[in-house]
């Protein structure tokens, strides 16, 4: 699972564009890969990837935006699937049904199926778009971006960059670059593009601090004593700079020195005591090092602020759960848990906490729900479906949760083809 500031990041700019598509017969979804090589590409269906290393070769999050805005005028152009079709290797619905499986987290998705995944993958990131369908991209690309709000100048400046990448690692091209021939030829298109629509001067939309994202990428990207060197160096380079300590903190958490990280994290802290992403992850920090009361404390003063307010990070919350479930506070825990997993159904580990907290509180058909349905994603059939039958001797009759685990039950155990 990427690091929720960073997938929250790609989904703000992602969905901001999609907003200015038009109706398509999908969802787009937007995921990290871990890759130092600055690339991104695209698969039927709308899933769009990203590297960790575009997101730290990038300045600023309107050159993120152009790069994406640029994949989704592929999949809305039906580019790849164009080309994919008529190589006839591998049946689009097919591949998009096993995708879509697999980055839900699905249970029953076999090695076949993965091998399947990874053959269309290979196959998407050598497959070559023709002229056509480039500058059919780059147009429409740099349409969703100014209608969108970013700076149009983005998309240009981040395929100079890619463009001088493959100049200095002639032998090690990414496949970004293979894929989108002639990026050289078609900067000067988007610059005459430019040069004929009406001018814009912002300002132009922005999310967040991207350098705090940049921190992140880095981190999720390089082992983890690597980062710590880069980090550490940094902090030797200028001792007054919490963003130094911020990124050393989080390479040694990621190292498992809980101790070294609450070092760093309370110097950064003493720097910037107003710092919401510095006090949440010191707050985490401490949790994960059994500092629960101390976690708890700096968690709740997160969820205070009133910048906080309407738009709470879920993660402040679920360790927050997590510090009240262990000082079995279990009706402010549930709470917590349960606004966690409204908010972010992706997140598996809720789930099991939820079927924790509400066995504590004597609830057994949900708890068993709930464990039901965390087996399920964790693609374990037989405990889910062992948990789903139990959760029905407990759940009400006409209950969502007990006509959902009916339902459950009947798909885990139809023989599967």
């Amino acid at each position: 699972m990427a690091d929720p500031t960073i997938q929250n990041f790609l989904d703000r700019i992602g969905y901001s564009l999609v907003d200015h598509v038009g109706p398509v017969p999908f969802t787009f979804k937007f995921y990290l890969i871990k890759s130092s090589e600055p690339n991104a590409f695209a698969l039927p269906g709308g899933y769009i990837f990203m590297t960790t290393g575009l997101i730290n070769m990038a300045e600023n999050e309107h050159e993120i935006a152009g790069v994406l805005s640029h994949e989704i005028a592929h999949v809305t152009g039906r580019h790849l699937a164009q080309l994919m079709e008529k190589g006839k290797k591998i049946n689009i619905a097919s591949l998009v049904a096993i995708l879509a499986a697999m980055l839900a987290g699905r249970g029953g998705v076999g090695s076949q199926a993965a091998a399947t995944l990874a053959t269309a993958t290979a196959e998407a990131l050598t497959l070559k778009y023709t002229r056509e369908m480039e500058m059919d991209a780059d147009q429409n690309g740099l349409n969703y971006l100014m209608k969108a709000g970013y700076d149009p100048n983005g998309v240009i400046s981040i395929f100079k960059k890619l463009f001088k990448y493959s100049l200095v690692s002639a032998t090690n091209i990414p496949p970004y670059l293979s894929t989108h021939p002639a990026i050289e030829n078609r900067i000067s298109f988007l610059e005459n593009l430019l040069q004929i629509e009406p001018r814009i001067s912002g300002p132009f939309k922005t999310f967040g601090n991207f350098k705090r994202v940049q921190t992140k990428a880095f981190i999720e990207e390089r082992e983890p004593q690597v980062a710590v060197t880069q980090f550490q160096s940094m902090v030797d380079s200028n001792p007054q700079d919490p963003e130094a300590y911020y990124g050393l903190g989080l390479a040694f958490q990621r190292m498992g020195r809980l101790d070294k990280s609450i070092e760093a994290l309370e110097q950064a802290h003493f720097q910037a005591p107003m710092d919401l992403d510095i006090s949440r992850e010191l707050g985490i920090t401490y949790f994960l090092s059994g500092k629960v009361d101390q976690a708890i404390e700096i968690l709740e003063t997160v969820r205070s602020r009133p910048e906080y307010d309407g738009n709470p990070d879920l993660l402040v919350l679920y360790y927050l759960g997590r510090g009240y479930q262990m000082k079995e506070n279990f009706v402010q825990a549930l709470q917590l848990f349960q606004r966690v997993q409204k908010g972010w159904p992706k997140f598996v580990d809720v789930l099991l906490h939820l079927g924790s907290v509400y066995g504590r509180t004597g609830q057994k058909g949900l708890s068993h729900f709930y464990y039901g349905r965390y087996f399920k994603l964790k693609g374990d059939t037989k405990v889910a479906l062992l948990h789903f039958r139990t959760a029905l001797e407990g759940l009400e009759k006409g209950s969502p949760e007990r006509e959902e685990a009916l339902k459950e039950i009947q798909g885990l155990s139809s023989p599967r083809r």
